[in-house]
């Protein structure tokens, strides 16, 4: 070792004749190693030139070791830090590959929450002699939880996907059955007609001029009831609810019960000085709205013509209806009111404020009492609820239409409505979001008859002027037929996905 250094070190010639012996055989080569052998290192570290300069052994063994130091160093922290980015990158995939193949719920879980908590408080108790439970846990355990699920979704989703399927609805945008009249019946564009009702046994009646017809649903079969010649008009027509007479209502102010079975007159009251617009039944009481501003109540079983009036319109009566209790009446008029009385009292129990035109459209709900809707003619356009019982105004829904009829379904919280300027469309709403479910069109004036059929899923609509016609749709469910429709999900959370 030493003798390879002492070969790399320059030595002038001049100085090594001076100061070294040459070098001419091995035992001297042989003392001269030893001789450095013994020399210590703070000896052997100088080495004095013939000029009297020195020079130093380890000038440059020193940079040799702290370049070979510096080398080896840099080495070690490359590998360290390599070690320690793949030990890194390793324990990422790990977490990645735990998340995704095992994923542990959140701590916010109520359940994981009250089973930790049981378990801090059994571990505290561990090592005292009594019961670690003295009080009952809330809660221990769930067959719900993740950790015991036998598929891949949640209990919140095995749920809704055993659940019954709902029926499917589709509210058809034509109708199913459309009658046009001749140029000899014709359906008068007014306002303040009722000439259109559809019977409990499935019987329509139609006032055309002076003439009232029956047309059968079931075979189509139209029947002249009755004709009471000019100058008598016919203006209104309502079924009786439980047998087959119709009273009839003329535009001369007399009110006419018919039986439709015979074909023949039953009663015949008179009072009112202007035309009966509109009739509304309560049993065996007949109530008349007319031109002349006051109720009649009327007993068709009474032999005599008693009559109870109820008086409180300032205009004509065009609206008319009697809450399926028996004890309230609603009646709208044409100066933009609203009244509710209470049984055939004399006056209005509360006014109902809100309309800016006159109130023809009005419907009492059949799911919840006291809740009455109603709509304005063309100046307001409103469709408002009422609480009947204090006056309150419940909601109120711009239907940018005027107003003609309004009908609550039997079967679910939907409404019905027609209207006239300047769309003249059928509007199904949701009640109580006012979501339009379907818009019917077709007709082309103002759609001024309504009338429900007695199985609560088709109505029919009339307008006149150049429409002249009767169109029948099907609209609302019948909950018998949806009962049968109902089909358990054929969807079993453990099986296949159809």
């Amino acid at each position: 070792m030493f003798q390879n250094k002492t070969n790399l070190i320059p030595v002038p010639k001049n100085d090594l004749r001076e100061n070294v012996s040459p070098i001419r055989s091995s035992s001297s080569h042989e003392s001269s190693l030893s001789n450095l052998d013994n020399v210590s290192l703070g000896q052997a570290g100088n080495i004095r030139w013939g000029n009297g300069s020195k020079f130093s052994y380890y000038d440059r063994n020193e940079d040799m070791i702290s370049e070979f130091q510096r080398s080896s160093v840099s080495k070690s922290q490359k590998r360290k830090r390599k070690s320690s980015e793949d030990q890194e990158s390793d324990h990422l995939r790990k977490i990645i590959v735990q998340e995704i193949m095992f994923p542990t719920r959140s701590t916010n879980d109520e359940i994981i929450k009250r089973i930790n908590d049981s378990s801090v408080s059994f571990t505290d108790n561990i090592l005292n002699y009594r019961k670690s439970f003295n009080q009952r846990p809330s809660i221990i355990d769930t067959p719900h939880r993740e950790a015991y699920a036998t598929t891949l979704f949640s209990y919140q989703v095995e749920e809704l996907m055993i659940a019954p399927q709902k029926p499917y609805r589709k509210i058809n945008s034509r109708p199913y059955q459309m009658l046009a009249f001749c140029n000899e019946l014709m359906l008068k564009d007014d306002f303040y007609l009722n000439v259109v009702d559809w019977s409990s046994f499935n019987m329509l009646s139609l006032g055309l001029d002076s003439n009232v017809y029956l047309w059968n649903s079931g075979n189509s079969k139209m029947t002249k009831l009755c004709d009471l010649g000019l100058p008598h008009v016919i203006s209104s027509v309502k079924w009786f609810p439980q047998n087959y007479q119709l009273a009839i209502g003329t535009a001369e102010g007399k009110v006419q019960i018919w039986d439709t079975q015979k074909l023949m007159k039953v009663r015949e009251f008179h009072g009112h000085k202007s035309r009966v617009g509109t009739l509304a039944w309560n049993g065996n009481i007949l109530s008349s709205g007319s031109g002349d501003r006051i109720i009649y109540h009327r007993d068709q079983r009474c032999p005599n013509n008693n009559v109870q009036s109820s008086i409180g319109h300032k205009s004509e009566i065009c609206g008319l209806k009697w809450n399926f209790e028996g004890d309230q009446l609603a009646s709208g008029g044409n100066a933009n009111e609203l009244l509710i009385w209470e049984g055939m009292n004399p006056t209005p129990a509360r006014k109902l404020e809100g309309h800016n035109a006159a109130v023809r459209a009005i419907s009492w709900s059949p799911h919840v009492r006291n809740l009455l809707v109603s709509g304005g003619g063309h100046l307001d356009r409103q469709i408002r609820f009422w609480n009947t019982m204090d006056g309150r105004s419940l909601g109120c829904y711009n239907a940018k239409s005027q107003i003609c009829n309004l009908q609550w379904s039997l079967t679910a919280n939907e409404i019905v409505s027609t209207h006239g300027w300047w769309k003249n469309d059928v509007i199904v709403w949701k009640y109580p979001s006012m979501q339009r479910i379907a818009t019917l069109k077709g007709h082309t004036y103002r759609v001024l008859y309504f009338s429900l059929s007695p199985n609560g899923e088709d109505i029919v609509t009339g307008a006149g002027g150049d429409d002249n016609t009767l169109r029948f749709w099907k609209i609302f469910n019948n909950p018998n037929k949806i009962k049968r429709r109902v089909k358990k999900s054929t969807l079993k959370p453990d099986g296949l996905i159809r």
